[in-house]
């Protein structure tokens, strides 16, 4: 995975003026979540929608959710090899 790296925007989100101001300006938010949750995102993201329609609270290190984030690894993987998913090759570095 490229978590480490700075998400990969779209062009046009990314020179959008409502985007560039809010870089220029350096606020610190845009709508409820943080610039830097948006630029530079964790390995794992799980959200409970319900309860946090916007993504705010990131629950994949909560032990609570550790069986949760656990299961969806693994159909995930299965997902990405029935699909031949060319990032599989991930998994030997892992």
């Amino acid at each position: 995975m490229a978590h480490p790296l700075a998400f990969p925007f779209a062009s046009d989100l990314y020179e959008s003026a409502t985007w560039q101001a809010i870089l220029t300006r350096g606020e610190k938010k845009y709508g409820p979540r943080l610039v830097s949750a948006y630029i530079n995102r964790p390995r794992y993201e799980l959200y409970d929608l319900q309860a946090d329609p916007h993504e705010v609270v990131n629950l994949a290190k909560d032990p609570r959710h550790a069986k949760v984030l656990s299961e969806l690894k693994v159909r995930l993987r299965k997902f990405q090899e029935q699909s031949q998913d060319p990032w599989t090759v991930k998994y030997n570095y892992e």
